[in-house]
């Protein structure tokens, strides 16, 4: 009898670890320890120099004061343009986006591509955008790890690679989330890493950031710059769990996850419009991140620093001062974050933990007034389900919650723990947030690859001709969505009453009427849209501006439409002006906002006309029907807003201020709903197809 062929030799992690390389390994890591270290200390004192002199002392300088509203919307807007010139030219994609969550594993960083992730970093956490610094500090630590091990060894193992990367990856993170035993942990479930191989990878990560954290506490000391370390310096005390709580920790879970989806859903949802023009959007998305910004100090008084930036600098104030903040001001605190966070993931460079610790501690002290809830229990319950959305690792959201909040996260465990189930079950169930990128899109291609795009040879000259009009459309209707959702944004915020007596009436109208010229062109491209759309009678027609077509209600609709945003021009345009008799005020601002209002009604209910003849009975009604719906709703409103908004001749008095502005604000949140609705398509499964002219 032959003998059996003798197999692979097979893998045995014990003998590895009493071996004299992986000593040498150990000894390695522990050295590399102190310099990855100090060199991520340096970028988090860099990141922390740059955001006080940009944000605390250049205002001071420049203006003899505290900065004002205004002054993180320039910085916004610089902060996209370098980072999308960093990641569209830079070597890498300046690390991956954080959209797509919390990545570990891969292959390091090269050398070459470091730069353009320590930039990308580095802008975006030093000029205010809403991401934290783990995720490049994560990525540098690692790449210096392989690129230590080149030097030492060029034909290293690959093992060997991937054990110093992730020692590397473990010592820049040492203490940055209050502990290197959290920051292992957290890399080690991200990689899912387990069993025995489990401790052969994790062994000198642990001995990394010991020494790692070591050097942090060390060079705090020497440099005075500050540690750099999340804590609560302040905890506030704990209660004994109950079978309230407990009750409210499910309903913390289900909150913490939709929000989480709803963040994750902005993110994943703007990145294809992201890749159309990556320098012009990314500064755009900084520009609304800003303007967020200003709109939460104008509306609140509190500082606009709140909104930036990663939070983990202005979580521990959060939560010393949570008696001072009343429930409007933490509503409307996690709504900005929300939107700034979001609008961060899609196009920026950082990491995804501490934007969702703030939003979970903010949401706990705004629930902490709940009948049976206590403050530790809400904020630790808060964080750990908004981490379980948005990280999707539970165990260390888990930690995350309960080592922040020290001795009292004890007490507070089983309450973050029904919290981080609930919430990580519930992100599991519910359906992908982002475009459905459709049956056959490739998933080879790198999501953040400038120009990676999946295509297919097409079958004939036509099938080329209808894909490029397709496409043409859906670009234009993201557009339009976006340019109505700006639009709808500024006329809410106008409306509101506390945003008028913050920046002036003259700014509040000039907020009405860039807000009207964001309608406008909205208006004008669905108009195109619809002339696009027309049966072909010929060429000329089709690209002729000037068609008349009342028997198409989808032309009809678009260009009542464009009439109605163009009269809102003109009063908005007028409002600006000061000193107008009662007499002008009528003629030139109420009638045409009223004859604008007018128009929108009878748009939104022609558009509604022809979406309805699509329905099928026995059928879910299709979106486009939705969408008239609510943009009918939306011109109601704005009627009754025109109609409050009469100027009595003999006064010249507003006949309802109050009525006016609630009717706008109303309005206005309508149509930013149904302009929300236009940037997910109809799926290609339904009954009738996607009307393209519904205005939002």
């Amino acid at each position: 009898m032959s003998e059996p062929a003798a197999g692979p030799p097979r893998f045995d992690p014990a003998v590895v670890i009493r071996s004299k390389p992986y000593i040498a390994a150990l000894v390695l890591a522990a050295v590399l320890g102190v310099p990855i270290s100090a060199i991520a200390y340096g970028f988090l004192a860099l990141v922390a120099v740059v955001q006080r002199y940009i944000f605390d002392g250049l205002p001071n300088q420049v203006l003899g004061g505290p900065a004002p509203a205004w002054w993180p919307v320039p910085w916004l807007v610089l902060c996209g343009l370098l980072t999308a010139l960093t990641i569209r030219y830079l070597p890498g994609t300046g690390g991956h986006s954080p959209a797509f969550g919390f990545k570990t594993g891969g292959a390091p960083p090269s050398g070459r591509e470091l730069v353009g992730i320590v930039l990308a970093a580095l802008t975006t956490l030093s000029l205010g955008a809403v991401l934290g610094p783990e995720g490049p500090l994560i990525a540098i630590g690692g790449g210096l790890g392989a690129l230590a091990v080149h030097l030492v060894k060029k034909d290293a193992p690959p093992m060997a690679l991937t054990i110093m990367a992730s020692a590397g990856s473990f010592a820049a993170i040492s203490t940055l989330l209050g502990s290197p035993v959290l920051g292992a942990f957290l890399i080690m479930e991200a990689a899912g890493i387990g069993g025995m191989t489990l401790s052969l990878m994790a062994l000198p990560g642990l001995l990394a950031s010991g020494v790692g954290a070591l050097v942090f506490v060390g060079l705090d000391g020497w440099t005075g710059l500050g540690s750099f370390s999340l804590a609560l310096p302040v905890v506030p005390p704990a209660v004994p769990p109950t079978l309230a709580t407990l009750g409210w920790a499910v309903a913390m879970g289900a909150v913490g996850a939709l929000l989480g989806w709803l963040i994750r859903w902005v993110a994943l949802s703007l990145r294809p419009v992201v890749h159309l023009n990556r320098v012009l959007v990314t500064a755009a998305l900084g520009l609304l991140i800003g303007l967020t910004a200003m709109t939460y100090q104008l509306i609140s008084g509190q500082s606009f620093t709140q909104v930036l930036f990663s939070g983990q600098d202005a979580l521990p104030e959060l939560v010393e001062r949570a008696a001072d903040y009343s429930l409007p001001v933490l509503v409307l605190l996690i709504a900005c974050k929300t939107l700034a966070y979001g609008l961060s993931l899609s196009a920026f460079r950082g990491g995804p933990v501490f934007p969702s610790m703030f939003i979970g501690a903010a949401l706990g002290i705004a629930a902490s007034g709940l009948p049976g809830m206590n403050l530790a229990a809400g904020i630790g319950m808060g964080m750990g389900a908004m981490c379980a959305a948005m990280l999707r690792l539970p165990l260390t959201s888990t930690l995350l919650a309960t080592l922040l909040l020290g001795v009292d996260g004890v007490a507070v465990t089983p309450q973050v723990v029904v919290a981080v189930a609930v919430a990580f079950v519930i992100t599991n169930v519910l359906p992908a947030p982002g475009p459905d990128p459709g049956p056959g899109a490739g998933a080879s291609a790198a999501p953040d690859d400038p120009g990676s795009a999946q295509h297919r040879a097409p079958s004939g000259s036509e099938h080329v001709t209808e894909s490029k009009s397709a496409g043409r459309s859906s670009v234009r209707g993201r557009w339009t969505a976006w340019l109505f959702i700006i639009g709808s944004s500024l006329f809410a915020l106008g409306a509101v009453p506390l945003y008028a007596e913050a920046v002036g009436l003259r700014l509040c109208a000039v907020t009405f009427f860039v807000g009207s010229l964001f309608f406008t062109c909205a208006a004008f491209l669905q108009y195109r849209d619809a002339v696009e759309g027309l049966p072909a009678v010929g060429t000329a027609r089709r690209h002729s501006f000037w068609v008349w077509a009342p028997r198409n209600l989808l032309w009809l609709a678009g260009a009542i439409q464009l009439a109605g945003t163009l009269w809102f021009n003109w009063s908005t345009g007028n409002a600006v002006r000061e000193n107008l008799s009662a007499a002008l005020t009528d003629q030139r601002v109420w009638r045409p906002d009223a004859l604008g209002s007018v128009a929108f009604l009878v748009s939104s209910w022609v558009a509604l006309r022809e979406a309805s003849r699509g329905a099928i009975a026995g059928r879910p009604r299709p979106r486009t029907w939705t969408i008239g719906v609510i943009n009918v709703a939306g011109s109601v409103a704005f009627g009754i807003s025109a109609v409050a908004a009469f100027v009595i001749p003999s006064s010249g008095d507003v006949w309802n201020a109050e009525l006016s502005n609630l009717g706008t604000l109303v309005g206005a949140l309508c149509f930013l709903a149904g302009a929300i609705l236009m940037l997910s398509p109809e799926s290609t499964d339904a009954s009738v197809p996607l009307v393209r002219g519904t205005h939002p």
